[in-house]
Protein backbone atom coordinates (compact mmCIF):
# COMPACT_ATOMS: atom_id res chain seq x y z
CA UNK A 1 0.00 0.00 0.00
CA UNK A 2 1.45 2.96 -1.03
CA UNK A 3 2.58 5.38 2.09
CA UNK A 4 2.66 2.70 4.42
CA UNK A 5 5.50 1.04 6.33
CA UNK A 6 4.28 -2.24 6.83
CA UNK A 7 7.56 -3.05 8.92
CA UNK A 8 6.84 -0.06 11.49
CA UNK A 9 3.22 -0.67 12.28
CA UNK A 10 3.95 -4.70 12.84
CA UNK A 11 6.67 -3.73 14.76
CA UNK A 12 4.96 -1.47 17.06
CA UNK A 13 1.59 -3.72 17.46
CA UNK A 14 3.49 -6.80 17.41
CA UNK A 15 1.08 -8.54 15.04
CA UNK A 16 1.46 -9.43 11.53
CA UNK A 17 -0.67 -7.42 8.77
CA UNK A 18 -2.65 -9.99 7.93
CA UNK A 19 -3.60 -10.68 11.69
CA UNK A 20 -4.38 -7.15 12.22
CA UNK A 21 -6.83 -6.94 9.25
CA UNK A 22 -8.69 -10.24 9.65
CA UNK A 23 -9.09 -8.83 13.56
CA UNK A 24 -10.29 -5.82 12.17
CA UNK A 25 -14.29 -4.57 12.80
CA UNK A 26 -15.20 -2.99 9.33
CA UNK A 27 -19.02 -3.42 8.44
CA UNK A 28 -20.06 -4.50 5.20
CA UNK A 29 -23.34 -1.76 5.62
CA UNK A 30 -22.23 1.79 7.06
CA UNK A 31 -25.37 3.30 8.38
CA UNK A 32 -25.49 7.26 7.72
CA UNK A 33 -27.79 10.41 8.28
CA UNK A 34 -26.60 13.08 5.68
CA UNK A 35 -27.01 11.70 2.47
CA UNK A 36 -24.98 15.05 1.11
CA UNK A 37 -22.26 14.31 3.14
CA UNK A 38 -20.62 11.03 4.08
CA UNK A 39 -17.12 10.66 6.15
CA UNK A 40 -15.86 7.54 6.32
CA UNK A 41 -14.16 7.74 9.74
CA UNK A 42 -11.76 5.18 8.91
CA UNK A 43 -10.51 6.41 5.80
CA UNK A 44 -10.40 9.94 7.83
CA UNK A 45 -8.24 9.03 9.94
CA UNK A 46 -5.14 7.96 7.60
CA UNK A 47 -6.06 11.08 6.16
CA UNK A 48 -5.40 12.90 9.87
CA UNK A 49 -2.11 10.34 9.92
CA UNK A 50 -0.95 12.07 6.19
CA UNK A 51 -2.00 9.85 3.85
CA UNK A 52 -3.14 10.90 0.18
CA UNK A 53 -6.93 9.21 1.07
CA UNK A 54 -10.01 10.97 0.38
CA UNK A 55 -12.83 10.14 2.99
CA UNK A 56 -15.67 12.69 1.85
CA UNK A 57 -18.26 11.19 -0.23
CA UNK A 58 -21.70 12.40 -1.74
CA UNK A 59 -24.54 9.36 -2.15
CA UNK A 60 -28.43 9.66 -2.79
CA UNK A 61 -28.76 6.82 -0.39
CA UNK A 62 -28.97 6.52 3.26
CA UNK A 63 -26.73 3.40 3.50
CA UNK A 64 -23.67 2.37 1.22
CA UNK A 65 -21.84 -0.79 0.44
CA UNK A 66 -18.53 -0.65 -0.26
CA UNK A 67 -18.10 -3.84 -2.77
CA UNK A 68 -16.90 -7.30 -2.25
CA UNK A 69 -14.73 -7.38 -4.75
CA UNK A 70 -14.62 -11.20 -4.85
CA UNK A 71 -18.49 -11.04 -5.32
CA UNK A 72 -17.34 -9.13 -8.59
CA UNK A 73 -14.80 -10.75 -9.80
CA UNK A 74 -14.64 -14.43 -9.07
CA UNK A 75 -17.94 -15.05 -11.31
CA UNK A 76 -15.38 -14.12 -13.81
CA UNK A 77 -13.71 -17.53 -13.81
CA UNK A 78 -16.94 -19.80 -14.11
CA UNK A 79 -18.68 -17.17 -16.46
CA UNK A 80 -14.85 -17.86 -19.03
CA UNK A 81 -14.97 -21.49 -18.41
CA UNK A 82 -18.70 -21.53 -19.85
CA UNK A 83 -17.11 -20.21 -22.51
CA UNK A 84 -14.39 -22.90 -23.06
CA UNK A 85 -11.79 -20.31 -21.44
CA UNK A 86 -9.53 -22.56 -18.90
CA UNK A 87 -5.64 -20.27 -19.08
CA UNK A 88 -6.39 -16.76 -18.52
CA UNK A 89 -4.23 -15.18 -17.05
CA UNK A 90 -3.48 -11.27 -16.19
CA UNK A 91 -2.25 -8.26 -13.85
CA UNK A 92 -3.91 -6.02 -11.33
CA UNK A 93 -3.23 -2.54 -9.87
CA UNK A 94 -5.02 -0.41 -7.31
CA UNK A 95 -4.36 2.68 -5.08
CA UNK A 96 -5.86 4.96 -2.63
CA UNK A 97 -5.87 1.73 -0.32
CA UNK A 98 -7.74 -0.42 -2.49
CA UNK A 99 -10.17 2.59 -3.72
CA UNK A 100 -9.36 2.94 -7.45
CA UNK A 101 -9.07 -0.74 -8.69
CA UNK A 102 -7.77 -1.74 -11.88
CA UNK A 103 -7.36 -5.28 -13.39
CA UNK A 104 -6.74 -6.83 -16.89
CA UNK A 105 -7.59 -10.14 -17.92
CA UNK A 106 -6.36 -11.85 -21.06
CA UNK A 107 -7.91 -14.49 -22.55
CA UNK A 108 -5.73 -17.02 -24.98
CA UNK A 109 -8.96 -18.60 -26.32
CA UNK A 110 -9.70 -15.08 -28.02
CA UNK A 111 -6.66 -15.52 -30.35
CA UNK A 112 -6.72 -13.78 -34.02
CA UNK A 113 -4.00 -14.19 -36.40
CA UNK A 114 -3.08 -11.61 -38.38
CA UNK A 115 -1.27 -12.94 -41.64
CA UNK A 116 1.00 -11.28 -44.16
CA UNK A 117 -0.96 -11.84 -46.77
CA UNK A 118 -2.61 -8.47 -48.62
CA UNK A 119 -5.77 -10.06 -49.23
CA UNK A 120 -8.97 -8.13 -51.00
CA UNK A 121 -8.85 -5.03 -48.82
CA UNK A 122 -11.45 -3.17 -50.84
CA UNK A 123 -13.90 -6.05 -50.57
CA UNK A 124 -13.63 -6.05 -46.91
CA UNK A 125 -14.63 -2.83 -46.41
CA UNK A 126 -16.79 -1.62 -49.32
CA UNK A 127 -19.72 -1.06 -46.96
CA UNK A 128 -18.22 1.52 -45.07
CA UNK A 129 -17.91 3.18 -48.26
CA UNK A 130 -13.78 2.87 -47.85
CA UNK A 131 -11.60 2.42 -51.06
CA UNK A 132 -8.36 1.66 -51.13
CA UNK A 133 -5.44 2.27 -53.50
CA UNK A 134 -2.73 0.13 -52.61
CA UNK A 135 0.96 2.06 -52.75
CA UNK A 136 4.18 0.49 -53.89
CA UNK A 137 5.90 2.88 -51.76
CA UNK A 138 6.00 2.53 -48.19
CA UNK A 139 6.39 4.94 -45.31
CA UNK A 140 8.75 2.91 -43.31
CA UNK A 141 12.41 1.19 -44.07
CA UNK A 142 11.56 -0.86 -47.02
CA UNK A 143 14.91 -3.23 -46.20
CA UNK A 144 13.71 -3.21 -42.52
CA UNK A 145 10.43 -4.93 -43.50
CA UNK A 146 11.38 -7.26 -46.04
CA UNK A 147 12.13 -10.64 -43.54
CA UNK A 148 8.90 -9.55 -41.92
CA UNK A 149 6.89 -10.50 -45.26
CA UNK A 150 4.53 -13.47 -45.02
CA UNK A 151 5.13 -13.49 -41.24
CA UNK A 152 2.37 -13.67 -38.90
CA UNK A 153 1.10 -11.44 -35.88
CA UNK A 154 -0.78 -13.14 -32.89
CA UNK A 155 -3.57 -11.15 -30.91
CA UNK A 156 -5.26 -12.27 -27.80
CA UNK A 157 -8.61 -10.70 -27.11
CA UNK A 158 -9.13 -9.58 -23.41
CA UNK A 159 -11.04 -7.29 -21.00
CA UNK A 160 -10.15 -4.55 -18.41
CA UNK A 161 -12.09 -3.64 -15.28
CA UNK A 162 -12.06 -1.92 -12.22
CA UNK A 163 -13.68 0.18 -9.76
CA UNK A 164 -13.12 3.89 -8.20
CA UNK A 165 -14.79 4.19 -4.53
CA UNK A 166 -13.72 7.81 -4.47
CA UNK A 167 -17.22 8.95 -5.04
CA UNK A 168 -18.56 6.78 -7.43
CA UNK A 169 -20.59 3.87 -7.29
CA UNK A 170 -19.94 1.99 -10.72
CA UNK A 171 -18.29 -0.90 -11.28
CA UNK A 172 -16.81 -0.74 -15.22
CA UNK A 173 -15.21 -2.94 -18.12
CA UNK A 174 -13.75 -2.63 -21.53
CA UNK A 175 -12.48 -4.77 -24.10
CA UNK A 176 -8.47 -4.75 -24.93
CA UNK A 177 -6.31 -6.54 -27.55
CA UNK A 178 -3.12 -7.46 -26.26
CA UNK A 179 0.17 -8.53 -28.07
CA UNK A 180 1.73 -11.44 -26.61
CA UNK A 181 5.35 -11.07 -28.33
CA UNK A 182 5.04 -7.80 -26.73
CA UNK A 183 3.32 -7.80 -23.45
CA UNK A 184 1.73 -4.90 -24.83
CA UNK A 185 -2.25 -3.62 -24.63
CA UNK A 186 -4.32 -1.79 -26.87
CA UNK A 187 -7.39 -0.11 -24.86
CA UNK A 188 -11.06 0.73 -25.42
CA UNK A 189 -11.73 -1.93 -28.89
CA UNK A 190 -15.13 -1.78 -27.82
CA UNK A 191 -17.85 -0.54 -25.62
CA UNK A 192 -17.34 0.24 -22.20
CA UNK A 193 -19.71 -1.57 -19.85
CA UNK A 194 -20.74 -0.09 -16.51
CA UNK A 195 -22.65 -1.06 -13.61
CA UNK A 196 -23.77 0.34 -10.31
CA UNK A 197 -21.22 -1.73 -7.48
CA UNK A 198 -24.12 -2.48 -4.90
CA UNK A 199 -26.89 -5.59 -4.62
CA UNK A 200 -25.85 -8.78 -4.15
CA UNK A 201 -23.74 -9.43 -6.74
CA UNK A 202 -23.76 -13.81 -6.46
CA UNK A 203 -27.87 -13.99 -6.31
CA UNK A 204 -28.76 -14.07 -9.48
CA UNK A 205 -32.40 -13.72 -8.13
CA UNK A 206 -32.03 -11.19 -6.19
CA UNK A 207 -30.60 -9.32 -9.06
CA UNK A 208 -33.00 -9.94 -11.51
CA UNK A 209 -36.04 -8.85 -9.26
CA UNK A 210 -33.92 -5.15 -9.15
CA UNK A 211 -33.73 -4.98 -13.18
CA UNK A 212 -30.16 -5.44 -13.01
CA UNK A 213 -28.01 -8.21 -15.37
CA UNK A 214 -26.76 -11.46 -12.81
CA UNK A 215 -23.02 -10.16 -12.60
CA UNK A 216 -21.95 -14.24 -14.12
CA UNK A 217 -24.28 -13.28 -17.45
CA UNK A 218 -22.76 -9.68 -17.55
CA UNK A 219 -19.26 -11.05 -17.80
CA UNK A 220 -20.49 -13.84 -20.42
CA UNK A 221 -22.07 -11.18 -22.66
CA UNK A 222 -18.41 -8.83 -22.37
CA UNK A 223 -16.74 -12.19 -23.49
CA UNK A 224 -19.29 -12.47 -26.43
CA UNK A 225 -18.61 -8.76 -27.38
CA UNK A 226 -14.80 -9.52 -27.30
CA UNK A 227 -15.31 -12.21 -29.25
CA UNK A 228 -17.18 -9.95 -32.20
CA UNK A 229 -14.81 -7.25 -32.25
CA UNK A 230 -11.50 -9.23 -33.03
CA UNK A 231 -12.74 -9.89 -36.26
CA UNK A 232 -12.67 -6.11 -37.12
CA UNK A 233 -9.28 -5.30 -36.00
CA UNK A 234 -7.93 -5.94 -39.56
CA UNK A 235 -10.65 -3.24 -40.87
CA UNK A 236 -9.95 -0.89 -38.00
CA UNK A 237 -6.47 -1.08 -39.03
CA UNK A 238 -7.46 -0.64 -43.21
CA UNK A 239 -9.40 2.36 -42.09
CA UNK A 240 -6.91 4.38 -40.40
CA UNK A 241 -4.56 3.37 -43.92
CA UNK A 242 -7.31 3.87 -45.65
CA UNK A 243 -8.54 7.82 -44.80
CA UNK A 244 -6.26 10.48 -45.16
CA UNK A 245 -6.68 14.41 -44.30
CA UNK A 246 -5.82 16.95 -47.02
CA UNK A 247 -3.76 19.56 -45.39
CA UNK A 248 -3.86 21.58 -48.30
CA UNK A 249 -7.74 21.84 -48.26
CA UNK A 250 -8.53 22.21 -45.04
CA UNK A 251 -8.13 25.70 -43.42
CA UNK A 252 -5.55 24.65 -40.71
CA UNK A 253 -2.09 23.03 -40.49
CA UNK A 254 -1.07 19.31 -39.36
CA UNK A 255 -0.08 20.67 -36.16
CA UNK A 256 -3.04 22.90 -35.35
CA UNK A 257 -4.94 19.79 -35.84
CA UNK A 258 -2.93 17.95 -33.07
CA UNK A 259 -3.65 21.14 -31.10
CA UNK A 260 -7.49 21.09 -31.49
CA UNK A 261 -6.99 17.65 -29.77
CA UNK A 262 -5.92 18.46 -27.12
CA UNK A 263 -2.51 17.97 -27.41
CA UNK A 264 -0.10 20.66 -25.94
CA UNK A 265 2.44 22.35 -28.61
CA UNK A 266 5.46 21.19 -27.74
CA UNK A 267 4.35 17.16 -28.40
CA UNK A 268 1.71 18.50 -31.79
CA UNK A 269 5.13 19.97 -33.16
CA UNK A 270 7.04 16.98 -33.09
CA UNK A 271 4.36 14.63 -34.35
CA UNK A 272 3.01 17.10 -37.35
CA UNK A 273 6.65 17.11 -38.39
CA UNK A 274 7.29 13.43 -38.03
CA UNK A 275 3.60 12.80 -39.62
CA UNK A 276 4.32 15.41 -42.37
CA UNK A 277 8.03 13.66 -43.22
CA UNK A 278 6.57 10.42 -44.16
CA UNK A 279 3.31 11.29 -46.10
CA UNK A 280 2.92 10.74 -49.24
CA UNK A 281 2.27 13.85 -50.49
CA UNK A 282 3.51 15.47 -47.27
CA UNK A 283 0.14 17.35 -47.36
CA UNK A 284 -2.10 14.40 -47.19
CA UNK A 285 -0.85 12.28 -43.92
CA UNK A 286 -3.20 8.80 -43.42
CA UNK A 287 -4.84 8.83 -40.09
CA UNK A 288 -2.77 5.96 -39.54
CA UNK A 289 0.75 7.84 -39.87
CA UNK A 290 -0.93 10.59 -37.37
CA UNK A 291 -1.64 8.86 -34.99
CA UNK A 292 1.85 6.30 -34.98
CA UNK A 293 3.58 9.68 -35.22
CA UNK A 294 1.28 11.00 -32.03
CA UNK A 295 2.58 8.23 -29.54
CA UNK A 296 6.13 8.77 -31.45
CA UNK A 297 6.15 12.29 -30.58
CA UNK A 298 4.52 11.55 -26.55
CA UNK A 299 7.00 8.40 -26.27
CA UNK A 300 9.95 10.40 -27.15
CA UNK A 301 9.10 14.05 -25.36
CA UNK A 302 7.05 13.38 -22.81
CA UNK A 303 9.01 14.80 -19.51
CA UNK A 304 6.34 13.97 -16.86
CA UNK A 305 5.13 11.02 -15.29
CA UNK A 306 3.27 7.88 -17.54
CA UNK A 307 0.82 7.27 -14.94
CA UNK A 308 -0.57 11.12 -15.38
CA UNK A 309 -3.80 11.69 -16.41
CA UNK A 310 -2.68 13.96 -19.34
CA UNK A 311 -0.34 11.05 -20.44
CA UNK A 312 -2.99 8.33 -20.47
CA UNK A 313 -5.27 11.55 -21.87
CA UNK A 314 -2.50 11.96 -25.01
CA UNK A 315 -2.55 7.83 -25.73
CA UNK A 316 -6.48 8.15 -25.48
CA UNK A 317 -6.42 10.73 -28.40
CA UNK A 318 -4.41 7.85 -30.72
CA UNK A 319 -6.74 5.30 -29.41
CA UNK A 320 -9.62 7.78 -30.69
CA UNK A 321 -7.92 7.69 -34.14
CA UNK A 322 -7.35 4.47 -34.67
CA UNK A 323 -11.19 3.69 -33.64
CA UNK A 324 -13.10 6.67 -34.76
CA UNK A 325 -11.08 8.11 -37.22
CA UNK A 326 -14.00 10.23 -38.88
CA UNK A 327 -15.54 11.38 -35.50
CA UNK A 328 -11.72 13.08 -34.94
CA UNK A 329 -11.55 15.12 -37.68
CA UNK A 330 -14.91 16.76 -37.05
CA UNK A 331 -14.17 17.05 -33.78
CA UNK A 332 -10.77 18.92 -34.96
CA UNK A 333 -13.06 21.15 -37.58
CA UNK A 334 -15.60 22.04 -35.05
CA UNK A 335 -12.90 23.47 -32.50
CA UNK A 336 -11.04 25.19 -35.79
CA UNK A 337 -14.55 26.90 -36.22
CA UNK A 338 -15.33 27.77 -32.53
CA UNK A 339 -11.92 29.71 -32.54
CA UNK A 340 -12.63 31.32 -35.85
CA UNK A 341 -13.81 35.05 -35.75
CA UNK A 342 -14.35 34.92 -39.80
CA UNK A 343 -17.40 32.89 -40.83
CA UNK A 344 -15.89 32.43 -44.24
CA UNK A 345 -13.17 30.70 -42.49
CA UNK A 346 -15.59 28.12 -40.91
CA UNK A 347 -15.11 24.28 -42.88
CA UNK A 348 -17.94 22.34 -40.94
CA UNK A 349 -21.14 22.50 -42.64
CA UNK A 350 -23.98 24.32 -41.29
CA UNK A 351 -26.78 21.80 -41.29
CA UNK A 352 -23.86 18.93 -39.26
CA UNK A 353 -24.42 19.80 -36.04
CA UNK A 354 -23.39 16.86 -34.43
CA UNK A 355 -20.09 14.60 -34.72
CA UNK A 356 -20.71 11.44 -36.40
CA UNK A 357 -18.05 8.47 -36.51
CA UNK A 358 -20.11 7.38 -40.07
CA UNK A 359 -17.43 7.84 -43.10
CA UNK A 360 -20.44 8.28 -45.20
CA UNK A 361 -21.22 11.92 -43.17
CA UNK A 362 -17.59 13.32 -44.48
CA UNK A 363 -17.04 12.48 -47.70
CA UNK A 364 -18.30 15.72 -49.21
CA UNK A 365 -16.17 17.98 -46.90
CA UNK A 366 -13.35 19.82 -48.09
CA UNK A 367 -10.25 18.12 -47.26
CA UNK A 368 -11.05 14.54 -46.57
CA UNK A 369 -9.87 11.69 -48.79
CA UNK A 370 -10.81 8.02 -48.57
CA UNK A 371 -8.98 6.46 -51.70
CA UNK A 372 -5.19 7.84 -50.40
CA UNK A 373 -2.06 5.74 -49.51
CA UNK A 374 -1.68 2.15 -48.39
CA UNK A 375 2.04 2.59 -48.14
CA UNK A 376 2.06 0.08 -45.74
CA UNK A 377 1.00 -3.94 -45.85
CA UNK A 378 -1.53 -4.52 -43.06
CA UNK A 379 0.77 -6.71 -41.80
CA UNK A 380 3.61 -4.05 -41.27
CA UNK A 381 1.11 -2.14 -40.00
CA UNK A 382 0.33 -4.06 -37.12
CA UNK A 383 4.07 -5.01 -36.68
CA UNK A 384 4.65 -0.94 -36.19
CA UNK A 385 1.81 -0.48 -34.40
CA UNK A 386 2.84 -3.51 -31.98
CA UNK A 387 6.41 -2.16 -31.83
CA UNK A 388 5.41 0.92 -30.82
CA UNK A 389 3.13 -0.43 -28.03
CA UNK A 390 6.12 -2.30 -26.92
CA UNK A 391 8.39 0.55 -26.01
CA UNK A 392 5.42 2.39 -24.22
CA UNK A 393 5.07 -0.55 -22.03
CA UNK A 394 8.72 -0.78 -21.19
CA UNK A 395 8.74 2.52 -19.93
CA UNK A 396 5.34 2.67 -18.16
Amino acid sequence: MHGLDVDALESYTGSSIEDLAAASEADAVVRVYDHQDIVDDRRKALNALGYDVKFRWQIASDSYSIINPQEAYLPIISALQQRGETNPFGWVSYRDWGGLFKMVVICPSLRHVVSGDQGDIEDDVEEDGITIAVSNDSDSDEDSNKDEEGSETIIYGGFQTGYDFRGTQTLWARPVLFFPDSGTVLPDMGERYTRRHYGKATNADHERSQGRVPISEWWRSIYDDIDTRMIEVDTAIRRTRAIAYDFEDLPFSVEDCYTYWGIAFKYAERAADRAISIAKPSSRPTVFNLQLSLLIAVLQEYEGSMASDTYQEYLEVAGELFRKPAMMIQLAMQEHDRRTDDDSQHVLPENQQTLSDSLEDIVDIPGISVDTEADLSDQQAHRVQDQLQRRLGDIS
